[in-house]
């Protein structure tokens, strides 16, 4: 595979710190099968190990990271980057605000806006969470300094091939903000939590598509002087925005924006000098955002599996369908990323350790690798 070559040319002519103390002689892109970590969490001994996994998708949270205003812990993201430097693999990196905010942004000033937590991690399900309003001055220019920290440790390193552009989010690393309507179906959620209003909580606060596109442009740019080596993603899909015009109204017979999500592409091809990726995280074997490669067109895109295959009796990576074979299912939605041309896909740990799984994983590594 290039990568692997370009990444061993240049640790043998370079030496180079793993925390971007030297400058990098070289880039290259993220490609192959990419295993999803957990976030702050170990990537498992056996998935370093494992031959058809090329690279490592690394996600930390803010709060983690800078407890306190100017105060970094870097240990646990440096222990796994020598953990994938001594593995061979190349990684990308991403941080998580949203939830993750530290308790010091509220008290620098910035305004949270609170919902009902509807997932079956992270918080309690149906308790209250908050994070901090895209466009809100005092956030912006917290996590744009952190961004700038994020990249002066890590940016250097050779085999950081892509950072993910974080800043618009809430409860994952995607472009997505909760918008919730009393009323609407339920059919397809994870958890079932009494119904709230947050398109019109978010209306209270003067909500408008420009002011979160603008929003965005604004962290991409940060992301784009902070990495100046590595390709920058966009975690997306055609929904999990507000249905709110630009005069603040609501959009009649929409439950999403489909539009906003499409213009951030548009905006990201505009101005990170080909260099941005094009990232859906809803994989399933029934489903993928066919209008991906034209929107990223002539950029690379992407794919993160919706859902693990193990052990899961939802078949949710079979959009809920059952039954449901988990051999079938990953090995059709890994075709339908593929054919879409992906450039590489993000799989979860757990089919990645899973035996039964095992041929699944190398053929795509096998067709990924053939490709690139």
């Amino acid at each position: 595979m290039r990568v692997r070559m370009l990444v061993a040319a240049a640790t043998m002519a370079v030496s180079v710190s793993v925390f971007g103390s030297a400058p990098r002689a070289w880039s290259a892109s993220a490609r192959g099968v990419f295993a999803l970590a957990n976030p702050g969490k170990p990537v498992p001994s056996a998935v370093l190990s494992n031959p058809n996994v090329d690279g490592i998708a690394l996600l930390f949270l803010w709060q983690a990271i800078e407890p306190n205003e100017g105060e970094f812990h870097w240990q646990a993201v440096d222990e796994q980057v020598e953990r994938i430097h001594r593995a061979g693999k190349i990684y990308s990196l991403g941080v998580i605000p949203g939830i993750n905010a530290p308790a010091w942004v509220y008290r620098d000033g910035a305004v949270a806006f609170e919902f009902r937590w509807d997932k079956p991690w992270g918080p309690p399900p149906c308790s209250e969470a908050r994070f901090p309003i895209p466009w809100d001055p005092a956030y912006i220019r917290t996590w744009k300094a952190f961004v700038h920290a994020l990249g002066e440790r890590y940016s250097g390193d050779p085999r950081l091939v892509l950072a993910k552009i974080q800043g618009v989010n809430a409860q994952t690393p995607e472009f997505l903000l909760p918008h919730d309507r009393p009323g609407e179906a339920a059919a397809g959620r994870l958890v079932q939590c009494e119904p709230t209003d947050e398109v019109a909580e978010w209306q209270r606060f003067g909500y408008r598509p420009a002011r979160v596109r603008e929003a965005w442009r604004d962290f991409a740019e940060t992301y784009r002087a902070a990495f100046p080596q590595q390709e920058l993603a966009i975690e997306s899909g055609p929904w999990g925005m507000p249905p709110i015009e630009a005069s603040g109204n609501l959009t009649v017979g929409r439950a999403t924006d489909r539009e906003l999500p499409v213009a951030i592409i548009r905006v990201g091809k505009e101005i990170l000098d080909g260099r941005l990726v094009a990232q859906n995280d809803g994989l399933e074997a029934t489903w993928s955002w066919n209008a991906l490669p034209e929107l990223a067109r002539p950029g690379p895109i992407a794919f993160q599996m919706a859902w693990k295959v193990t052990d899961d009796p939802s078949c949710r990576m079979n959009h809920f369908i059952r039954p449901c074979d988990p051999v079938q299912t990953l090995e059709e939605a890994i075709r339908r990323g593929i054919d879409a041309g992906a450039s590489y896909l993000e799989i979860y740990q757990a089919d990645l350790l899973n035996p039964s799984l095992k041929e699944v994983i190398a053929r795509a590594h096998r067709r990924l690798d053939e490709r690139y």
